[in-house]
């Protein structure tokens, strides 16, 4: 099973707040995470390849990119590293 990162986790790796990242989450500008469901909590589950994701969407932020302009290019980059 591939290792998988917790919400306060993805936050120290990313520099993004957990709750940046449920915004950017919700407001679609990040790969939705795995959740798990532990009775009747839930919880967020960030991929290697999400935390990847992420750090070049912050990367493109820094760059002075708007956060649609920054997701898009995020998500173009994961897929070309993909192939």
């Amino acid at each position: 099973m591939e290792e998988t990162f917790s919400i306060a986790d993805t936050s120290k790796l990313t520099g993004f707040t957990p709750r940046q990242l449920r915004s950017h989450e919700e407001r679609g500008f990040i790969s939705l995470p795995i959740r798990i469901t532990c009775g009747e909590i839930r919880y967020r589950r960030y991929t290697p390849e999400q935390i990847t994701e992420i750090k070049a969407f912050k990367g493109f932020l820094e760059e002075g990119y708007t956060l649609a302009m920054a997701s898009t290019k995020a998500l173009e980059k994961s897929k070309k590293e993909d192939k």
